[in-house]
């Protein structure tokens, strides 16, 4: 082998280490590009995930606040229900009063009214209505109350019928709640 021959080997080899070499390098560089790009999608997908996480927080907190202003408002109501239910009992207090009041003074009117028999005897049988007076129901007394107040010829606020006068005496014909008609 001639030194011309060696160095054409050398020259081969040298050429195709450098091809390999450089071939090499591409490959790599090629592979780290591609590392790169698919870093880059990961990167992508994870500020679309980002984006969703921060979307379903948001309406995770609006739905908090939606269910605290609904617990706020079912406490409101149920405070305002318990100042009703408290302002029911004193009217119903006050009621007891005015109706304790009522009969009170329908006892005394009793007592002054002549027609009327009022001792206990006779008071034992107000039960079936014979004897002294009978007790009006409050619907009773609101009834009579307007009678009293129409206008003689007017049609009678309480039932819309025909005018009714009380009798000349004021008793009533036996019906609990209803003047003689004239």
């Amino acid at each position: 082998m001639d030194t011309s021959t060696i160095i054409w080997i050398i020259v081969v080899v040298v050429v195709v280490a450098v091809a390999v070499a450089l071939f090499a390098r591409r490959s790599s560089a090629r592979r780290v590009e591609a590392q790169r790009a698919e870093a880059d999608s990961i990167r992508e997908e994870a500020r679309e995930h980002d984006r969703e996480l921060r979307a379903r927080e948001a309406r995770a907190e609006e739905t908090e606040a939606q269910a605290a202003a609904a617990r706020a408002e079912a406490d409101r109501k149920a405070a305002e229900a318990k100042r009703l239910e408290a302002e029911a009992e004193r009217h119903g207090q006050g009621a007891e009063e005015v109706r304790a009041v009522r009969d009170d003074h329908l006892r005394r009117a009793d007592e002054r009214d002549p027609d009327v028999d009022t001792d206990e005897a006779s008071r034992d049988d107000t039960a079936d209505g014979v004897g002294g007076r009978t007790e009006m129901t409050d619907r009773d007394a609101m009834d009579a109350d307007e009678v009293d107040r129409a206008p003689l010829g007017r049609r009678s606020e309480v039932d819309g019928s025909e005018p009714v006068a009380p009798a000349a005496t004021g008793a009533r014909d036996g019906r609990e709640g209803e003047y003689r008609r004239d």
